[in-house]
């Protein structure tokens, strides 16, 4: 990180700015709930808390479901029953036997005992939602044949860049996976991690740094400030923000 990138001062970086996560939190319990809700809302997150569990959850981002260690599975609605489309954690309540978690249908995204240290919850959470972010990279951009921006045009098949002037760059792979990553979510923070779990894979031990060059070379190929930058901007200790509109030619 260079001392340039701090000089500029930006907003603060909430949970919200960095996922824009809406929170779905099922708990039977009063105070936990309220609790948990509570909590959650300070990090910037939006939830809907309710005791309501036989209506199938509204299109979120992560749903937060609180369960007894006791409780059968005969009791649970059909929605719950087997694993919902929504990224899933569970809270395990153990009341009678401590350690003793409720048999689920499948598997979920992550599953925590009660009570939760709060941090380890966030920390959960954004790992879910890193997840679920990576996992639909390929099916939501893998029909896309052109992406146009800034008087910039990208064409996938052939990792090719056309300028307005009709300058043309062919990109090494690892610069064209990282422009295609921040092409398919324009205007949206992508931690350092995302980005390499989507352009190495999520398996790969690969150090935060390793992203530097890609970044370095894809700000001089568009010819965006390094000290600052107006296309792709780097956000202080998190990642980086493509802050142009794209638009996607199928």
């Amino acid at each position: 990180m260079r001392q340039s990138d701090l000089r500029r001062p930006g907003p603060e970086i909430t949970a919200a700015d960095l996922f824009a996560p809406r929170i779905y939190l099922v708990d039977a319990d009063p105070l936990t709930r309220a609790q948990l809700a509570d909590f959650l809302r300070e990090k910037g997150f939006d939830v809907v808390a309710t005791t309501e569990m036989e209506a199938a959850p509204p299109p979120v981002d992560v749903l937060i479901v609180a369960l007894d260690g006791m409780e059968p599975r005969a009791n649970r609605p059909d929605w719950l029953l087997e694993k919902p489309e929504i990224a899933t954690i569970v809270l395990d309540r153990s009341r009678v036997f401590p350690g003793r978690a409720a048999s689920l249908g499948f598997v979920p995204y992550a599953r925590l005992s009660l009570p939760v240290q709060p941090r380890k919850l966030v920390a959960t959470i954004r790992q879910v939602l890193s997840l679920a972010r990576i996992e639909s990279v390929e099916s939501c951009e893998a029909a896309v044949r052109e992406y146009r921006f800034s008087g910039w045009k990208l064409y996938p098949e052939a990792r090719r860049l056309l300028s307005h002037d009709g300058k043309s760059i062919l990109l090494e792979k690892r610069e064209f996976e990282v422009l295609k990553a921040l092409l398919t979510f324009p205007r949206q923070l992508l931690t350092r991690q995302q980005l390499i779990a989507i352009v190495w894979g999520s398996d790969m031990d690969v150090e935060n740094r390793t992203l530097d060059r890609p970044i370095t070379r894809l700000r001089r190929h568009l010819g965006d400030d390094v000290k600052y930058p107006t296309l792709l901007k780097t956000v202080v200790g998190v990642g980086y923000r493509f802050d142009v509109d794209v638009g996607k030619m199928f």
